[in-house]
């Protein structure tokens, strides 16, 4: 949703069991300052037994798919996207094709549509998993491949999307419009991205970027893709707000760029993805961005405190909820 931002905008209040057993009721009015901490505080403040989340109305929506060039993508965003209150859901896919790298763009808009008496049937099992998971691992294999699967996306993937909905005012005026329920597109399969090759696996990266600095940013992708011979399977545009919580990865109105990389899991590929890890976020720190830390732990202390000049306070604060050190993750025991 490019108007609501993260899960975590949605939280109303929290109970959580910090690490003396005792049980809190945090929210942004009540212990504000534990519940700024354990929202993005990766587990390590205690362990949250429930939460009171906003909710809203399962919306029927008609899908629509744009192609542009990354160059026009700002604008239209700002002039088009933006002022459409009828726009309820909106990403993008960045080409990963060798001929189109980064330049062509797919944007799918999801706006919602009055519906009348529609039915809307339970969420259920994905479809196509091993059909896309196929296609995935194929395009691993070289540049033909690669260009096959942006051909796919373009293409023949909008004539076999699921059209979950019937809207019974709207179905015979649209002719082969397309509608879904709201929850559906946010119900994806887990499967689906999986990797259980032998040998191989692939990894997730993401880095928050000023709007401003959208095109410079993929530039700069571009050149690092193409110098280190990256295997990048797939490159998302979402829309990020400006988060209150105490380790910000996103501190004003920001793009955030998910990319998905192929890499052998030997000695060799992991150094190199280590280098490549690197220079994305030099280029994130060289356009005021951020990167995201759940990854894996590539970054130097330098690029951390950098992107997280608050990390020293962060990790004093985890001292002192915590002062034994029951709650800990690979992250906090390297940088802590």
């Amino acid at each position: 949703d490019h108007l609501a931002g993260s899960v975590g905008s949605s939280i109303q209040s929290m109970r959580v069991m910090l690490a003396d057993g005792s049980i809190v009721n945090v929210s942004r009015d009540e212990n504000p300052e534990l519940f700024n901490l354990v929202v993005g505080g990766y587990g390590l403040f205690g362990v949250i037994l429930d939460v009171d989340l906003q909710i809203v109305d399962n919306d029927i929506y008609q899908t629509e798919r744009q192609i542009v060039s990354y160059k026009n993508f700002p604008e239209i965003f700002e002039n088009e996207v933006l002022p459409d209150p009828n726009l309820g859901l909106f990403y993008g896919h960045l080409s990963t094709a060798k001929g189109t790298l980064l330049d062509e763009m797919i944007f799918y808009k999801y706006t919602k549509v009055d519906s009348g008496d529609a039915d809307v049937p339970p969420l259920g099992e994905v479809s196509s998993i091993k059909l896309r998971r196929f296609v995935f691992n194929f395009s691993k294999l070289g540049t033909v491949p690669m260009s096959i699967k942006w051909y796919l996306e373009k293409n023949v993937e909008p004539k076999i999307e699921s059209c979950t909905v019937v809207p019974r005012t709207q179905a015979m005026a649209e002719g082969e419009a397309c509608f879904v329920s709201r929850n559906d597109p946010m119900h994806d399969s887990v499967s689906y991205i999986r990797n259980d090759l032998k040998n191989e696996t692939d990894i997730l990266h993401e880095y928050f970027i000023p709007r401003e600095q959208f095109i410079p940013f993929v530039d700069g992708l571009r050149k690092i893709v193409q110098e280190h011979d990256v295997n990048l399977l797939n490159a998302s545009v979402r829309v990020i707000h400006p988060e209150q919580n105490f380790l910000n990865y996103a501190p004003g109105e920001m793009y955030s760029i998910v990319l998905y990389i192929n890499q052998p899991t030997t000695p060799a590929g992991n150094e190199k993805m280590g280098i490549v890890t690197r220079e994305l976020i030099d280029l994130t720190a060289a356009v005021n961005g951020r990167f995201f830390l759940p990854y894996q732990l590539h970054y130097t202390p330098e690029q951390l405190q950098r992107s997280y000049p608050m990390i020293g306070d962060f990790f004093a604060a985890k001292r002192s909820y915590d002062p034994g050190s029951l709650f800990t993750n690979p992250f906090y025991e390297k940088s802590g």
